[in-house]
């Protein structure tokens, strides 16, 4: 081999071998409503269709690009067999069993704690779909998530929802309702000084035992105003079951009991929503 052959030899090689490294792809792990390796939110870039303004049955929705500190409380449903393997407004294909979530305007894809606020359990879900587009209702689960939240059977609950922003850990998302949580009766007066003794909350376990939540607070004197409301609304309509103030980690909840029926509490949480709210 002569000089200049070798030459011409060592730097095709040279080339190649670059070209190699640079060319060599980038291993990613998607995860789609499951904790990563690292098990935080991870940052992945916002949809370029699923965020444009969009109309349904006449009225156009505005999808948030940024939704940095928000929280919703409404009531949530769930969706599964008629949509498994159907395609998202991401694009991706629906899966009944991932943890993810429909919602008319938050950002495509985000990650939002879920919390049910009639038994206090918790689930991280990633939005990759649009709706619900029926009733009052904010958010549409699907039923895997819908099962960890434990609202199979009633369909719908009333949930809180927050937002998470990439970094955050998700060790505590999947927390289990605190059987000691600290209940505070209504006092069925105009007087916001009135006190009341705190008990404790005992678990449903029974009919006649069944408690419903109406609206849930971050900040204990919205709380307690939202409660001398409903309590003179339970009053005025002489219904038997009375309003109380529930204190959690993550805020205060209103909830009125007892009832004897589920159908009963549905109802009276449904004409307290509209009437109230």
């Amino acid at each position: 081999m002569t000089k200049i052959q070798r030459t011409l030899f060592v730097s095709v090689f040279a080339l190649f071998a670059a070209t190699q490294v640079h060319a060599a792809p980038a291993k990613t792990t998607r995860t789609v409503g499951h904790a990563n390796k690292a098990n935080v939110v991870p940052a992945e870039k916002l949809h370029p269709s699923a965020n444009l303004s969009y109309k349904v049955a006449g009225q156009r929705y505005y999808p948030q690009t940024s939704a940095k500190n928000f929280s919703q409380t409404g009531y949530a449903s769930w969706y599964g067999p008629g949509f498994h393997g159907r395609r998202t407004s991401s694009g991706e294909v629906f899966d009944m069993y991932a943890m993810t979530a429909a919602h008319k305007t938050l950002p495509i894809p985000s990650y939002v704690r879920v919390t049910n606020l009639s038994n206090g359990k918790k689930v991280v879900v990633r939005i990759n779909d649009r709706g619900p587009f029926h009733g009052n209702r904010v958010l549409d689960l699907s039923k895997g998530a819908a099962a960890q939240l434990g609202f199979i059977n009633q369909g719908y609950t009333n949930v809180k929802i927050e937002v998470l922003k990439a970094g955050d850990s998700l060790n505590h998302a999947v927390a289990t309702h605190s059987k000691s949580a600290t209940i505070t009766p209504a006092v069925a007066t105009r007087s916001k000084s009135a006190t009341a003794t705190p008990v404790v909350a005992k678990p449903a376990t029974n009919t006649g035992s069944i408690y419903v939540s109406i609206r849930a607070f971050e900040n204990e004197s919205d709380a307690k105003e939202f409660l001398q409301q409903t309590s003179e609304h339970l009053t005025k309509a002489k219904a038997e079951q009375r309003a109380m103030l529930v204190k959690r980690s993550e805020g205060y909840v209103i909830r009125v009991g007892p009832f004897k029926k589920q159908e009963h509490a549905d109802e009276t949480q449904d004409r307290l929503t509209q009437e109230i709210i």
